[in-house]
Order: structure tokens, then C-alpha cells, then sequence
């Protein structure tokens, strides 16, 4: 296979994946940050975007201030539209018909956490890393119907987090896994009251089964250039509380990310003075 094909193929396979890209208008989960960390004073920033039925960006990082312990600091920011079935409507004497309700919303998160990390095999090629984070995040929604006043829902919400994942390398590429297992609590937030009833019945039953459990899965695959490593990553959710099912919370979220580590930017450095030297 030439490699014009191979470039084909991957292009194809990126673009699918983007496309499978699915989020909700009430939750969608970040990137998990999966660490990099092997020793102390190792640390790493990366910046993601993903497109799709929504656009959004993140920020990442993660710093080891002594051996085997780390912290992180992530930040998410998410723009999506859409529609979705409101009441019935139409002339009389026409029978009605099923109207569709547009939306835009955004969604802004940010946390912070603190975990270990470990390696193992024969040549150090698996990276065990267990953190714990905590974040707040707001989540604001514009309602367009012909013909009526723009309607906004705007809450804020609370999410808790444990997170164990492993990192495998070879060679230049990288492979990682995580579970995620949040959860998270919705405040009561402005709610407009002119929302259509079966939005805010949605709204409702938001609010009333909060707290709520989620389990985030993560896969990445990625290809170290140093000092850099890119990367494809998937975070699915797969929904722990059966009675919101209908809200569709369910996402995955696809992300391209480039991470800078720092450590390998200064000893790139420091190499480059001595071959001068």
C-alpha cells in the first residue's frame, strides 16, 4: 500500500470518528487527563479541540512535584446546537403537527486534582496513575422558537471524580486507558418559565435525581515526537442512574490533542548548549 493510501485511510478514519463525536445539551465530559509523569519535577501542558454536532477546546496540565505524586488542572469549554421535538402545533383546521425547538448552549468547566503514579514491566513501558479531582462548571442554554421571546436555563453544577488509568508505550507510539467514575451534583439554577413543558420536565428530572453517578471511559492513541506527543482520544459515558436515561446524557466526546512535556523541552535544550559547547 503506497503511502498516499495509508494518508487516505487515516484521514477517512479520523473524519469517522469526529463525526461519531455525539454530546448533550445538559452534560458533556472533558478529556480525561491521563498523565505523562515518571519522576519528580516532570510536568506537562496540552491544548485539545474537537468538532463535530459541537465545538469546544481544553486546556490541560499536570506537574510531579516530588516522585510518584501528581497534580493536574484541566479546563473545558463546549458549544453545541441543535433541536429536539416540542409540542404540537399548527393552523386550524389543519390537524398539528410535532414542532422542533432549536437551542444553542455552551458549557464551562474547570478542576484540579491530586494523584499517584507508578511504573512497571520489564522496560518501565506501563504508567499506573491513580488521581482524585473536584471542579465546578456552568451550563447556560438559549431557546429559539419562531415567533416567541428567546428563553434561556442557566445552572451550575459540582463534579467529584476517581480516576485510575494506565499508559503503555512502544516505540514512538503511545496507548492509554482510564475509568472515570463521577459524580456530580446540579444546583437549581434560573430556569424561565415560559420553557416548553416537556423541556422543563427534562429540566426537572435533572434536578431531582442529582446527584448522579457517571462512568467515563477513556482510550487515547498517540505518537511521541519529542518533546511533543499527539494524540486521538475518546471519552464515552455510560450512565449509572437508569431514571434519566431519557435525557440522553450518553456522549462521546473525541478530542486531537497536542501536549508539550516541559522536561523534554529542557533537555532538549540543555543538549543542544552542550553540542554547542
Amino acid at each position: 500500500m503506497s503511502h498516499l493510501h495509508k494518508r487516505l485511510l487515516l484521514w477517512v478514519a479520523l473524519s469517522a470518528m469526529i463525526a461519531a463525536c455525539t454530546s448533550s445539551r445538559f452534560y458533556t465530559p472533558n478529556t480525561v487527563n491521563l498523565p505523562t509523569l515518571s519522576q519528580k519535577g516532570e510536568g506537562a501542558a496540552s491544548g485539545a479541540v474537537s468538532f463535530g454536532s459541537s465545538n469546544s477546546w481544553e486546556v490541560q496540565g499536570s506537574y510531579s512535584p516530588v516522585r510518584h505524586l501528581g497534580l493536574m488542572a484541566n479546563y473545558f469549554a463546549i458549544d453545541y446546537s441543535g433541536s429536539f421535538p416540542g409540542g404540537l402545533s399548527g393552523p386550524f383546521p389543519f390537524p398539528p403537527v410535532p414542532s422542533l425547538i432549536d437551542f444553542t448552549g455552551q458549557m464551562r468547566f474547570g478542576e484540579g486534582g491530586i494523584g499517584c503514579y507508578g511504573y512497571a514491566g520489564k522496560n518501565q513501558e506501563y504508567l499506573f496513575s491513580v488521581f482524585g479531582t473536584a471542579g465546578q462548571g456552568r451550563t447556560l442554554i438559549q431557546y429559539n422558537e419562531p415567533g416567541t421571546p428567546t428563553k434561556h436555563a442557566q445552572w451550575n453544577f459540582w463534579r467529584y471524580a476517581l480516576q485510575p488509568g494506565v499508559r503503555m508505550q512502544h516505540k514512538r507510539l503511545r496507548f492509554g486507558a482510564a475509568f472515570r467514575f463521577s459524580y456530580v451534583h446540579h444546583a437549581t439554577g434560573r430556569i424561565d418559565a415560559r420553557i416548553s413543558a416537556t423541556e422543563l420536565q427534562r429540566i426537572e428530572i435533572l434536578e431531582t435525581h442529582s446527584p448522579t453517578v457517571f462512568w467515563d471511559v477513556l482510550w487515547t492513541v498517540g505518537y511521541h515526537y519529542r518533546p511533543f506527543l499527539f494524540s486521538l482520544n475518546s471519552t464515552s459515558v455510560a450512565l449509572g442512574n437508569r431514571a434519566i436515561n431519557e435525557l440522553n446524557l450518553a456522549s462521546n466526546h473525541i478530542s486531537l490533542m497536542a501536549t508539550l512535556n516541559l522536561h523534554e523541552l529542557r533537555e532538549n535544550k540543555a543538549s543542544e548548549k552542550k553540542r554547542r559547547k
